[in-house]
């Protein structure tokens, strides 16, 4: 999968009103599509869905 195709999912996700069930929907892509691209951004494409990544599912892309 492409940006492109991250984008169009996030723009879906992003158009879900309760906040609880859209931040729920994207943590669930979000975490099965790490699997598709390495440079994929767990938080980049949370963010883009209107949410936010817990602290878990972006422990991989935090460099101290």
């Amino acid at each position: 999968m492409t940006r492109k195709h991250f984008q169009m999912i996030a723009n879906v996700v992003k158009n879900i009103d309760d906040h609880k069930v859209r931040h729920a929907v994207a943590m669930d892509f979000a975490l099965r599509l790490k699997g598709e691209n390495p440079r994929f951004s767990v938080s980049k494409f949370v963010g883009a869905c209107n949410s936010y990544a817990t602290v878990e599912a972006a422990k991989d892309e935090v460099q101290f």
